[in-house]
C-alpha cells in the first residue's frame, strides 16, 4: 500500500533561478518530513529547470508548463497533482523557518485533523529592517472580514485536500487572487491559526506589487468580485465593504496625485466625494482637484 504524504507543497515560480534554490532548501530542512513538494515552473525561460533538477530527493516533483499561465493557474496545477492531505504554498521568494511545517502539524492533529485552513505568522524582510507580523486571533471574528482585512499570505497557509476539490484560484484576478481565494473558503470552512513567526517574507523589487505601477486598482477588481460573490455578500457588513473600498480610492487618489494623472485624478476624486460626501478628508480632495482641473493650471501658468 502506497502511503501518501501528510503534507503537499506547492511553489510556483517563473524565471526566480536566484532566488528558487534557497526556497527549496528551507523546505527540504523542515523538521517534520511527510511531505512532498511540487514546483510548477510557468515556462521560465532562465535555467530554473537545471537548478531544480539539481536536487536529488524524491519528494520533489517538477513539471514545467508549455506556456507562461500565471501563478493562479499554475496553483491550481499543483493543486491538481497534489497527494497530501493538507495543501501548503510556498512563493518561491520566501522562507520557511524549519519548524513551519512542525507547528502546523501539530496544530492540525490537536484540532483531530479537521477539514480547514490554517495559518501562522510570518517576518518582513525589509532592505534595512524586520518586523514581525502575527496576526490577532480569528475566534469570534468575522472570518470572511478577517482574511480580507489581514491580507494573509499563501506562503503562511494550509488548506486540507478536500476544500480544493472544489475551490480553486481564480485565474481572472492579477492582485489580491489569494485574498479573494481564501475568502470563499473561510466562507464554508473554518479557520485556525498557529500564533507564531514561521514565514520569512523577502520584501525584493521583483515582488508582485513591483510588477504594477498602479497597484491599487487591480486591488479594487479583486474586492468588487469579492463583495458580489453571493456566498459572501450577506455575511460580512456593509460597513465594512464601504470602508475597505473606501481606503482603496482613498489610496488611488494619493497615487493619481502623486504621478501627476490629472485625468484620472479628476474622476476618480469626482467619484470619491459623490460617494462618500460626509468624508473627513473631503476638503484635502477638493483642494487636489482644484488644483489639477485645466483652467487652474492656466491660470497659473499666466501668473
Amino acid at each position: 500500500m502506497l502511503l501518501l504524504p501528510f503534507f503537499s507543497v506547492i511553489i510556483p515560480t517563473f524565471n526566480r533561478v536566484h532566488l528558487i534554490s534557497k526556497t527549496i532548501e528551507c523546505i527540504l530542512f523542515q523538521t517534520f518530513s511527510d511531505f512532498e513538494i511540487i514546483i510548477i515552473d510557468d515556462a521560465s525561460v532562465d535555467n530554473t529547470e537545471h537548478i531544480i533538477l539539481q536536487f536529488n530527493d524524491e519528494r520533489i516533483l517538477y513539471h514545467k508548463n508549455e506556456i507562461n499561465i500565471e501563478r493562479s493557474a499554475s496553483r491550481n496545477k499543483g493543486i491538481d497533482l497534489a497527494k497530501g492531505k493538507y495543501i501548503c504554498f510556498c512563493d518561491s521568494d520566501d522562507h520557511w523557518k524549519s519548524n513551519h511545517l512542525q507547528l502546523l502539524f501539530e496544530k492540525i492533529n490537536s484540532e483531530n485533523e479537521p477539514v480547514a485552513m490554517f495559518f501562522t505568522g510570518m517576518v518582513w524582510n525589509f532592505p534595512d529592517r524586520k518586523q514581525e507580523v502575527i496576526f490577532p486571533s480569528p475566534d469570534g471574528e468575522n472570518l470572511i472580514e478577517y482574511v480580507i482585512k489581514n491580507q494573509i499570505a499563501p506562503s503562511t497557509v494550509s488548506v486540507h485536500k478536500e476544500i480544493l476539490k472544489d475551490i480553486k484560484f481564480n485565474t481572472k484576478i492579477v492582485v489580491n487572487e489569494d485574498v479573494e481565494f481564501f475568502s470563499r473558503i473561510v466562507a464554508s470552512f473554518p479557520l485556525f491559526q498557529v500564533p507564531f513567526a514561521t514565514i520569512d517574507f523577502i520584501i525584493h523589487p521583483e515582488n508582485t506589487k513591483g510588477h504594477f505601477k498602479n497597484y491599487i486598482s487591480p486591488q479594487l477588481v479583486a474586492m468588487e468580485l469579492i463583495f458580489s460573490n453571493e456566498l459572501i455578500k450577506n455575511n460580512i457588513s456593509n460597513q465594512f465593504k464601504r470602508e475597505i473600498t473606501r481606503n482603496l480610492r482613498h489610496q488611488l487618489i494619493n497615487f493619481y496625485h502623486e504621478s501627476n494623472e490629472s485625468k484620472k485624478l479628476i474622476v476618480e476624486v469626482s467619484r470619491f466625494l459623490l460617494k462618500y460626501p460626509r468624508d473627513w478628508q473631503n476638503k484635502s480632495k477638493i483642494f487636489m482637484l482644484l488644483n489639477h482641473l485645466p483652467i487652474t493650471k492656466q491660470i497659473l501658468k499666466k501668473r
